[in-house]
Formats: C-alpha cells, structure tokens, sequence
C-alpha cells in the first residue's frame, strides 16, 4: 500500500503520462527484483546489492537499532519542491462498533502527547501530534519539508496507481 500510496500521489502532482514514466525508468534501473518488504530493502542496500530504495524510516529506525554500524543513511527527497511523501498510521471508529464511546476515548487518548510519546517511541516514527517531540533517533535523521497533498489523494486514485504499477512491471 504504501507504494502504491507514492504512486497515486504522483499521479495527482505529475500526471498519469509523466508518473508511469519516471515508474518505467525506476523499474529498468533496478539491480534485482523487487522487495517484499523494507527491511530486504535495507539489507540489500547494506550489503551493496544496490545504492538506493524507497523505504518507510520507521524501519531504517528499527533496523538501525538492532545494527547501529547499518552503513545506510536517510535521504529526503523533492526538498526543493513540494516535499517527502509521508505515510500515515492512523486509528478510526467503524460506524457499527460496539462501544462506541470507548473506541472514540481510545482515538482521543492516541492523540494525547502521552499516547504519541509511546507510540513514536516504540514505532521510531514522527508522531502526529505537533506537540510531541521525536524521539532522540528520529530526530537524528534531522528535519524535512513534508507533502502537503491531503491524503485522500492517495486513496481516490489508488485503484489507477495499482494498474500502472502492473504496467510498469513493479510487481
């Protein structure tokens, strides 16, 4: 998803011609096929099997933990222009839940600076709530201008991204 996420928000930005473009040049610049996960990403790109990949830095945080010598490093992207793609992880009430008071105390309790500390913390990612600062690691990566794109982007044309991902071979 969150590829495929990248990807839809490109297609707003660039356009479809323009994003299946520069998908076809990522493809056909590939050292070897494509990873199922972020952390093969990583260890490829630590082993030298290849000099780049697109990953989630929640998962370079925790990798780095487990390997602090890991001899990869950040790189924020589009600085010059309208910012990083971002992630989110997110919490939400179903219509039908069966206590709906409770679920709606725990969406707010996940905002508080308490629940972010401990969810950004545990996680090594950027906490959502502005008012929390990042935990020492994440900070290390230093500051970044993120996408300000509204998220729904990624979802009106994900079904769009996924097609042209197939078309583009990244599989």
């Amino acid at each position: 998803v969150y590829n495929q996420s990248l990807t839809a928000t490109m297609i707003e930005v660039n356009g479809p011609q323009k994003t299946e473009e520069i998908l076809k040049g990522w493809v056909n610049n590939l050292s070897t096929d494509v990873f199922s996960d972020d952390i093969a990403v990583l260890e490829a790109i630590n082993a030298g099997q290849c000099d780049v990949g697109i990953v989630n830095t929640y998962y370079y945080g925790r990798l780095h933990k487990q390997k602090p010598d890991l001899a990869v490093k950040l790189f924020w992207p589009n600085q010059s222009d309208r910012g990083v793609h971002v992630n989110l992880s997110g919490i939400g009430l179903t219509k039908y839940a069966p206590h709906p008071e409770a679920a709606k105390a725990l969406v707010e309790w996940m905002t508080t600076p308490e629940a972010q500390t401990i969810f950004a913390d545990t996680n090594q990612e950027f906490p959502a709530n502005p008012s929390v600062a990042p935990s020492a690691e994440v900070a290390s990566w230093g500051k970044f201008k993120a996408d300000e794109l509204p998220v729904e982007v990624a979802g009106k044309r994900q079904a769009e991204a996924i097609r042209m991902m197939d078309r583009a071979g990244w599989n």
